[in-house]
């Protein structure tokens, strides 16, 4: 738009110039012409009609070498022309430009005087007008200002162009430390500006970065709180499940198997089918709220089991376990996130995925972190799309409260993969 502007003023100096040197040069070129032909009138009545007198005015006019502006021709007859004043030509370095030449040329002017002899013939005098001379002079005034339109016109783009340039460049920082934000870099922060605009955005954006920052610091410390007081309420849930709903089951049990051999025996079977389907209940909530083998036996077992378990609950998915030593003195209070993550992993796969193998990796990596990996080669979804349930945006909230990194890659038709790194020894607090 600058380079548009600054063209179009140019041209509409260059069409300003042309109408001014077309205009001087029409002017010129006919007072030039009207100025010969008073001349012409006054040689004439100089010579009042007289023969001699006229002959020699004629041949001071014959021997004039050139005249400015002028073409003179002196015609007796038809076949008798005399061209006078022929200017030398210029060389082409003094000419003008054919196209300004074009452009400034006006319509010509000829003046015509006649001379009648005493022996009754007629001279014809024809003044011509002639402006390659007054073209020249308007070219070489106009080549200056043109000139000076075109250096202008540059000094003033290449002004904008890196004012502009210095302003935007400051726009792609703002732009950039937007884009971090989004990805949730709130440690993010701009630099002094030197125009007081941006300076002022910097500001701005430096203390919502900040703020953000503080806010996602209390949410985490409030998840990883709220995350221990639902641990807590579950594993207090599981083991009364556990030691008194169990218990007083087993007591139950026990009683009815007394009494089935007596006439009650009917009902006392009644009662023992009831304990058994309530102790698979128990155990199933009692799985689900804690597991309590992660607690005597710990991580690594805890996951053979879950693993176990789906293998028979879903025969058609394999699934591959793989992990290295050294993961469950590393985990400390991570245990059971990350026992969680792979139950809502395998949740997940067995409705969703409609997938075949899926693989399970946890392992420990250089920089001293776990390293929790699972794939699948199921359908796959579009993790562009909002999701609609808490599954994934509840186990991305797990990693950032245990400070750890988050990777999903996905597409529909080409699988899921979910990489984790936690650091090792967290202590939940």
């Amino acid at each position: 738009m600058i380079s548009l502007a600054m063209l179009m003023i140019v041209g509409a100096g260059a069409l300003f110039v042309v109408h001014n040197a077309r205009r001087s040069v029409l002017e010129e070129v006919r007072s030039s012409v009207n100025m010969a032909l008073q001349l012409v009138d006054a040689g004439l009545a100089h010579s009042r009609g007289r023969e001699e007198p006229l002959m020699a005015w004629l041949a001071e006019l014959v021997h004039m070498e050139k005249t400015r502006h002028l073409h003179i021709q002196l015609q007796q007859n038809p076949q008798s022309l005399i061209r006078l004043s022929q200017a030398e030509p210029r060389e082409r370095s003094e000419r003008a430009p054919s196209w300004f030449a074009w452009a400034v040329t006006p319509e010509l002017t000829v003046g015509e005087k006649r001379v009648e002899r005493s022996d009754g013939s007629v001279i014809r005098i024809l003044i011509e007008a002639n402006p390659e001379d007054e073209i020249t002079e308007a070219w070489n005034e106009a080549r200056g200002f043109l000139f000076l339109m075109i250096a202008l016109a540059v000094s003033v783009y290449l002004l904008v162009h890196f004012t502009l340039g210095r302003a935007f460049k400051s726009v792609d920082h703002i732009l950039h430390a937007m884009e971090d934000i989004e990805h949730g870099d709130y440690g993010k922060r701009l630099p002094r500006f030197a125009l007081p605009e941006f300076d002022k955005i910097s500001d701005a954006f430096n203390h919502m970065a900040q703020t953000l920052a503080k806010a996602r610091g209390e949410n985490r410390a409030l998840t990883r709180q709220s995350l221990k007081l639902q641990e807590e309420e579950r594993r207090y849930l599981a083991q009364e499940l556990h030691d008194e709903l169990g218990q007083s089951l087993s007591a139950i049990k026990l009683l009815a198997a007394t009494l089935r051999n007596g006439a009650e025996s009917e009902a006392a079977n009644a009662i023992m089918e009831v304990c058994d389907h309530l102790f698979g209940v128990v155990r199933s909530m009692m799985r689900r709220l804690r597991p309590l083998m992660l607690d005597e036996l710990g991580l690594i077992p805890s996951l053979e089991d879950l693993i176990a378990h789906w293998r028979n609950r879903c025969p058609n998915i394999n699934i591959r376990f793989i992990h290295a030593e050294g993961v469950e003195e590393s985990a400390g209070g991570a245990k059971i996130h990350l026992f969680r993550i792979v139950q809502e992993c395998l949740t997940n796969i067995a409705k969703h995925a409609d997938a075949r193998n899926v693989w399970i990796e946890l392992e420990l990596t250089k920089e001293n972190r776990i390293r929790l990996n699972i794939v699948d080669d199921g359908c796959g979804f579009d993790a562009c799309q909002m999701s609609t349930g808490f599954g994934l945006p509840g186990m991305r909230e797990r990693v950032a409260s245990m400070e750890g990194g988050w990777r999903l890659e996905t597409a529909r038709g080409r699988g899921v993969e979910l990489e984790i790194q936690i650091p090792c020894e967290l202590k939940v607090t």
